[in-house]
């Protein structure tokens, strides 16, 4: 089987020059964009500021709650030439050292700091939706526009070497889709129903992955409506679903799966008996693609053209519409959004 193409992490001059090249091409202002700030609770939201990848205009964002950009960097610059961030690049913040890492879809992973450099670079064409900072120093991510003989969850070293991975085609059940007999919702497309290969939708589209404390390793497959409960021998431990074109789960302290889903367009727990409905989405984002746990209870959401914080009881407290000048909708322009609360 193929292994995913790796690089070790930059040094000496070849870092300086990349790190350069990027800082050069780095903030100025994000023209033919805007954010408005539609909705905003003062005393409800968890505070703090709120970033994204904009890839219409191919930067990081970072806006406080007025809307306001507070900063910005440029993923322009001429060794992201590969990319696609319109097709899912992943932000994640690391809080330690105020660091982002980006997973750029097609190009790599890429750990940048407040001045624009990249500090740290792994090269694979085969990431995509979701790249984690493990507590060891490890990046764990994933690829969704995924063929059968690829691997959906891969975890590489500092070095870049790969340590741990993971392919679905051994485990996946055709029969789940039997499963959803009498199920709240029945997927409008059969399990691993993608077209197959990078560049269609994929064998299993999985787009999120998560390291729990004990070592397991939830992945999120999306062409199959389920998330599974991997453990680090490879074996599934236990399956979620059908939860259909499921997106970003996670456990919520009273051990319940969250997530996003399609049709209805809602985020949902998943514990003991029926799903109970966290957010009903009467604003009608669409699509949810991203759920991030906050202090208070409250969570962020985003999908499309919107950004919204809810609180425990799934009122909104802060939306910022995401518009494009052109008047496009750019529901492919931002995948998903973080806090930044230092």
């Amino acid at each position: 089987m193929a292994m995913q193409r790796r690089m070790p992490a930059f040094s000496g001059a070849v870092a300086a020059v990349f790190s350069a090249a990027l800082a050069a091409a780095a903030p100025s202002p994000a023209a033919a964009q805007s954010y408005k700030v539609v909705t905003a609770v003062p005393g409800k939201m968890s505070g703090g500021t709120t970033a994204f990848i904009d890839a219409m205009q191919k930067r990081v964002i970072e806006l406080d709650y007025a809307g306001k950009v507070v900063w910005q960097c440029s993923l322009a610059a001429s060794h992201f030439k590969s990319a696609e961030l319109q097709r899912a690049a992943d932000l994640e913040w690391i809080k330690a050292d105020d660091t982002f890492l980006v997973a750029v879809p097609f190009s790599g992973v890429f750990r940048i700091d407040r001045k624009c450099n990249v500090v740290w670079r792994y090269l694979t064409a085969k990431v995509s939706h979701d790249a984690d900072l493990l507590p060891n120093g490890n990046v764990l991510h994933t690829w969704a526009w995924d063929a059968p003989n690829d691997y959906q969850a891969v975890e590489v070293d500092p070095s870049g070497k790969v340590v741990w991975r993971w392919q679905a085609r051994d485990h996946v059940d055709r029969k789940w889709a039997a499963e959803g007999k009498g199920a709240p919702d029945t997927p409008t497309r059969g399990p691993g129903s993608g077209q197959g290969g990078g560049r269609g939708e994929g064998f299993t589209h999985a787009n999120a992955v998560v390291r729990l404390p004990n070592g397991d390793t939830l992945v999120s497959l999306r062409n199959f409506h389920r998330v599974v409960r991997v453990a680090p021998d490879g074996s599934v431990r236990r399956s979620w679903g059908p939860i259909n074109y499921v997106h970003e789960p996670s456990y919520l302290p009273d051990g319940a799966l969250l997530a996003a889903q399609r049709a209805p367009m809602i985020v949902a727990a998943y514990g003991q008996g029926p799903r109970k409905t966290v957010f009903s989405n009467k604003i009608g984002i669409s699509p949810i693609r991203t759920v991030e746990q906050l202090d208070k209870g409250n969570l962020l959401l985003t999908g499309g053209e919107d950004i919204v914080e809810i609180d425990a009881g799934g009122e909104v407290v802060w939306h910022v519409k995401i518009f494009s000048a052109l008047g496009a909708r750019i529901r492919d322009g931002v995948y998903k959004a973080v806090r930044v609360a230092k």
